[in-house]
């Protein structure tokens, strides 16, 4: 994949990312609080998609989240997924079978987001490690952490953010 801004354009001059569900659950647990809300609320030109397994799962951990945002839980869940775009899997079922020899490395639920992303040619927000490892040694997608995406929005570049989060992710 080419490491560079314009390789991460959505439509128009917005930035698109896919949101992995560590990233879409922190705003249903903080709300407006959450550092990812901050974020998506000061860039306007930043889209996010999920693919729609984050449905399911979010239906799994539903009560989990519910017991950890406390008040106002339907609030922060439709705060939450109104700031994504959900993808149907008809859309990146073709990616599937590729992204699974990936993710079956370290986590097989992690497919769908490796998919979508290897689909729509977009990186994946997230604070899941091992995600963000795979990036660099299958070579096949981009991942980021919530500072390197802070980063890339502040308008550094794509490879240097790359370089730091690698020395961050193998000292």
């Amino acid at each position: 994949m080419e490491e560079n801004r314009e390789g991460i354009q959505g439509e128009g001059s917005n930035i698109a990312l896919i949101a992995d569900s560590n990233i879409v659950f922190s705003i249903v647990v903080a709300g407006r609080k959450a550092r990812a809300f901050k974020i998506i609320a000061e860039h306007s030109d930043l889209e996010l998609f999920s693919p729609e397994e984050v449905l399911v799962e979010f239906r799994e951990h539903m009560r989990k989240l519910e017991k950890s945002a406390r008040i106002e839980f339907w609030g922060k869940v439709l705060l939450a997924f109104s700031l994504i775009r959900i993808i149907p899997r008809e859309i990146y079922e073709d990616t599937l079978r590729e992204a699974y020899s990936i993710a079956s490395l370290f986590d097989p639920k992690d497919t769908p987001f490796i998919a979508l992303s290897l689909k729509l040619g977009l990186p994946i927000w997230t604070e899941d490690k091992a995600v963000l490892r795979a990036s660099f040694k299958s070579r096949k997608y981009i991942a980021l952490d919530t500072e390197a995406v802070e980063r890339f929005l502040k308008g550094e570049s794509l490879k240097a953010i790359r370089e730091k989060l690698y020395r961050k992710l193998f000292k």
